[in-house]
């Protein structure tokens, strides 16, 4: 009987681990039989949130999975909560340095793209991290930046979520606010300056104390000349007293002898005492004075050392607070310079790790942009002109891309590559054909204002791709970033084979931007390597 209730007992306890364990064993069972990109996306992040408890390595494995199908199909809040649901399978095997990595990722992911709660999600987690390793600047940092991005948010998220989301904002505010001084507290008592102010006062107390005991130990030895005087008094009133007595039973002669006789003892005892008492008063005054000057000279010294190491901690503070000015200036400056060479994904990796792990985008979108007759335009013009009229150009180019969020990867002579589809970057085809038309259309107006005044232009040729390729940084002192595959080479040759001022593009980009634009079907056309290949030209936008 007992066996029997020890079984069931057992089956009750494991029966949620095995009906769980079925229903991811399921959900994988799903997957593998799973078509479109949707639905391996919400399967893989299922997955990934049922394994959490009872196996993070899994967890970590589909979330990652679900974060890169959400990129692909622009789903920015699946895929901050799949990097977040990541980082936090690594949290709980301990992998701190990678949990922080990934939710270093949410944390720029989710604000690009506006998700409040993500973002404040993945920086608690961050701070709790450096809290863990006992890396007090580091939560310290993580908490200024929470409390930078709520304050940044704090009036639009008023105005859009209502009063009640205000206030839920400027809680969270005042507790990162509390947090933060706690933080610089516990700080400041590492660098040992709350034990050195807590001597300072231990030495001015002491001191304190030895001044009142020396004062106490004078007032006692002029309360016992007091005494002693009082003491004087009273023997000579006794004395008095006997010879009046005396006198009483003796003649009036032998009365008035011996009165006259006691009188002037007593007026000389009298006058003792006054001299006595003139003397103690001047001692007393004298010892007062002393002592009143050598307070009076401690309390000048300990104010002149205060003052003395306030004026020090300021100057301290003051050459702390611009070097700390300077060294915040360079940091931007250089972080600015890092933005120029890479995206900001892969600046902050970069930053982070030291290094960039390569990287493979199922879809990205290359364009390749040539110019024409560029021998014969440089032949007319001078050095200094080609280069201005290049750096004209391409400095146009990178304000039109920027408008798309399009990633400029390099130019190699008169050549300019671009690509999208890349870490956070824009991963749509669309946005790379309009930019595209824009820069043509941008050429076309430039030719024609250097014909009106007699000056040769240039014309260019645009070739895109869309298909998979490899993002990583090359070099280690002047490094770069760069992509390959062989989805570059195909747009290099929808390039070489488009006229100049139009826009080639490949079959996949065709059918990636069909119902957008109007198209011009060239049929199949033969590239350098490639065969024969279908193009088509980009004519004008769909109204």
């Amino acid at each position: 009987m007992n066996k029997s209730v020890a079984t069931i007992l057992l089956a009750l306890l494991f029966a949620p681990f095995l009906a769980s364990s079925q229903s991811v064993a399921e959900l994988e069972t799903r997957l593998r039989k799973a078509t479109t990109k949707k639905e391996r996306m919400d399967l893989s992040y299922s997955i990934a949130e049922k394994s959490l408890v009872s196996n993070p390595a899994k967890t970590v494995d589909y979330a990652h999975r679900a974060s890169l199908l959400a990129s692909e199909l622009g789903d920015k809040r699946r895929e901050c909560e799949a990097i977040n649901l990541s980082a936090e399978g690594l949290f709980r095997r301990r992998q701190y340095t990678e949990a922080t990595n990934r939710y270093n990722q949410a944390w720029h992911t989710a604000r690009s793209a506006g998700l409040r709660d993500q973002a404040l999600k993945s920086v608690e987690r961050m701070k709790e991290i450096a809290e863990k390793q006992n890396d007090l600047k580091g939560a310290l940092g993580w908490s200024n930046e929470m409390i930078s991005y709520l304050k940044e948010n704090s009036s639009a998220g008023g105005a859009r979520d209502g009063g009640d989301a205000m206030r839920r904002i400027e809680n969270r505010l005042s507790e990162a606010e509390a947090e933060n001084r706690a933080f610089r507290e516990q700080i400041a008592s590492l660098t040992g300056q709350s034990q050195v102010l807590e001597t300072t006062n231990r030495t001015t107390e002491a001191q304190l104390r030895e001044v009142q005991e020396k004062t106490q130990e004078e007032l006692s030895k002029r309360d016992l000349t007091i005494t002693q005087i009082a003491h004087e008094k009273q023997k000579i009133d006794s004395v008095a007293r006997k010879y009046t007595r005396q006198v009483e039973s003796m003649t009036r002669e032998q009365a008035i002898q011996e009165a006259l006789v006691a009188n002037a003892k007593v007026q000389i005892e009298a006058q003792k005492t006054l001299v006595a008492e003139a003397e103690l008063a001047q001692k007393k005054s004298e010892n007062l004075r002393n002592l009143t000057g050598l307070l009076a000279a401690f309390i000048f010294v300990l104010a002149v050392l205060f003052y003395t190491r306030f004026r020090a901690k300021k100057r301290t503070a003051n050459e702390l607070s611009n070097k700390n000015a300077l060294i915040q200036e360079e940091q931007k400056r250089s972080d600015n310079l890092l933005l120029n060479i890479l995206p900001p994904a892969i600046a902050e990796e970069l930053k982070a790790n030291n290094k960039v792990a390569p990287r493979k985008y199922e879809q990205a979108t290359v364009m390749f942009i040539d110019f024409t007759g560029f021998t014969g335009v440089s032949e007319k013009l001078t050095p200094e002109q080609l280069v201005e009229e290049i750096d004209f150009c391409f400095s146009n180019f990178d304000r039109i891309i920027s408008q798309y969020r399009i990633e400029k990867i390099k130019t190699v002579g008169d050549a300019y590559i671009c690509a999208s589809g890349l870490s956070d970057m824009n991963a749509s085809p669309s946005d790379m054909v309009k930019a595209a038309l824009e820069i043509q259309d941008f050429l076309q107006h430039v030719k024609a204002q250097r014909q009106s005044l007699g000056i040769p232009s240039f014309e260019a040729r645009a070739g895109i791709h869309t298909g998979p390729v490899v993002a990583g940084v090359v070099g280690k002192r002047k490094f770069a970033y760069d992509i390959w595959g062989d989805t570059v080479n195909t747009a290099a040759r929808m390039e070489e084979a488009c006229e100049p001022g139009r826009v080639n593009v490949s079959e996949n980009t065709y059918w990636l931007a069909k119902y957008e634009f109007e198209w011009h079907s060239r049929g199949k056309i033969a590239a350098k390597n490639k065969g024969l290949m279908d193009m088509y030209y980009v004519t004008a936008v769909k109204m």
